[in-house]
């Protein structure tokens, strides 16, 4: 395992609004696809997301520049706090334009365990916080 995933990630046409970047919304689905990546670290790919899995409680987003169509895009996905019921996912997004790589959005996802049987909040798997908990150390 790995303290932090790097995720590439294509801008669509439909991800660009009439500026002529990347929309505000579409964001949130970049960080989900980095976050996939990142979980694929300790979930096993046939894991049962119809009995027990994780939400999404809360969702920031830092915007510092635009992206554009044709721009190379990457998210760095980690794993900066770890609770017994929740932990959180730092998301750092990069574009590499003319050989330049720089920072363009930054976001934090809170994400919660959840039992999707019981329709409630649970503690983590034991699996999952131990996997998270070696993550972070290798940070």
């Amino acid at each position: 395992m790995q303290a932090r995933t790097v995720t590439p990630v294509q801008v669509r046409f439909q991800d660009v609004d009439m500026a002529g970047h990347v929309h505000h919304g579409v964001y949130a689905s970049y960080f989900e696809t980095a976050r996939i990546t990142f979980l694929g670290q300790f979930i096993p790919a046939d894991h049962d997301w119809s009995r027990e899995g994780l939400v999404l409680a809360r969702l920031e987003t830092d915007y510092r520049g635009a992206v554009h169509l044709r721009d190379h895009v990457e998210v760095e996905t980690w794993c900066s706090r770890l609770g017994e019921r929740s932990f959180d996912l730092e998301y750092a997004l990069f574009v590499t334009r003319d050989g330049e790589r720089r920072l363009c959005t930054e976001g934090r996802t809170v994400m919660v365990g959840y039992d999707l049987v019981e329709r409630r909040a649970r503690d983590l798997p034991e699996a999952w916080r131990n996997a998270l908990t070696t993550l972070i150390n290798a940070s």
